[in-house]
């Protein structure tokens, strides 16, 4: 049981950031009661932050939001970052992302500009403490609860782990080349047509395939609003309210797409374009403000192809 692993304090927040917070993997089965999975917008860089440090993929870590925090280390501890580079420096010596590190207590964890992607990860050998909530240690920030009371990081909290059992030194120190995130710049992003494709005209569907649309700065855990030209709607914006899976590109009345992501709203009632396939769920998260997106239809078949291949490379790194 979660309630007999020993804990210790590990991380004292001083400074919080605006946006950083606790998260695993999320907590999955209950969206029929409205409740969406959270967890965290990179998948891949979460689990391989928790690689590195020996950890099971599902041990909490710290998603960090284009301004990070700073940190001070309670303890000798080791820890990994992956994901966006954030500028990140120990004592101001600057670290790679995509590394496993060794903190000593009183040491200083700072985060500057960010250089590329805008959510980075955070994980500690064991795993940071939160009581599991309907399966999760997630934060759902729009909710109120899992992770630390619910909410972001805040000044003067004190982060605890998870003491290691059996710590693994072998895991690996650095991601290889293919784990870490490309520079900014324009994405395409693979997508299965529909549900509500017949709510579009022709004219719509081609703006939608072939126009590039730009990440505003109203974009968030719940979804990303874009900019770019306007989808024409065949019989207007609004269907019978229904389930809205991750991924899926809602486009309200004023034609501009909506991507609804991890703490969406679990049902709706916009017209739905089209869905964002499993495996490029992560590089939408990793999009900042401003970056310009483009959609490309793929088959089902497709979609499941790409996330085996990326399931596999991922297995075959730990390997």
């Amino acid at each position: 049981m979660s309630s007999e692993r020993k804990t210790q304090p590990v991380l004292e927040v001083l400074t919080p950031g605006p946006l950083n917070s606790i998260q695993d993997r999320g907590r999955f089965g209950y969206q029929r009661l409205g409740i969406a999975e959270a967890g965290a917008m990179d998948a891949l860089s979460f689990v391989a932050a928790n690689r590195l440090v020996g950890n099971g993929d599902n041990e909490a870590a710290l998603e960090i939001t284009i301004m990070g925090p700073t940190l001070r280390f309670l303890k000798e501890t080791v820890f990994s970052l992956t994901g966006a580079d954030l500028s990140t420096a120990l004592d101001g010596e600057s670290l790679g992302i995509g590394g496993r590190y060794n903190a000593q207590a009183g040491q200083i964890l700072t985060f500057g500009p960010r250089k590329r992607g805008c959510r980075a990860y955070l994980a500690v050998q064991g795993g940071f403490e939160a009581p599991r909530v309907l399966g999760s240690r997630s934060t759902y920030l729009y909710a109120g609860f899992g992770g630390l009371q619910g909410r972001a990081l805040a000044k003067g909290d004190i982060l605890a782990r998870y003491v290691p059992i059996t710590p693994r030194p072998d895991s690996p120190h650095r991601l290889p080349e293919p784990f870490l995130l490309p520079d900014d710049g324009p994405r395409t992003l693979r997508v299965i047509m529909g549900p509500n494709e017949d709510r579009f005209t022709e004219k719509g569907i081609k703006t939608f395939l072939e126009s590039a649309y730009h990440v505003t700065p109203e974009s968030n855990r719940m979804g990303y609003r874009l900019e770019g030209p306007e989808i024409e709607h065949a019989k207007g914006p609004i269907i019978v309210s229904e389930s809205t899976p991750l991924g899926a590109i809602q486009v309200p009345g004023q034609g501009k797409p909506l991507v609804l992501l991890h703490e969406r709203g679990t049902t709706g009632g916009y017209t739905k374009i089209a869905c964002i396939i499993t495996a490029d769920i992560d590089v939408i998260a990793q999009a900042p403000f401003g970056q310009a997106l483009r959609f490309k239809t793929v088959r089902v078949s497709e979609a499941h192809d790409a996330e085996a291949k990326r399931r596999q490379a991922l297995e075959a790194w730990r390997e």
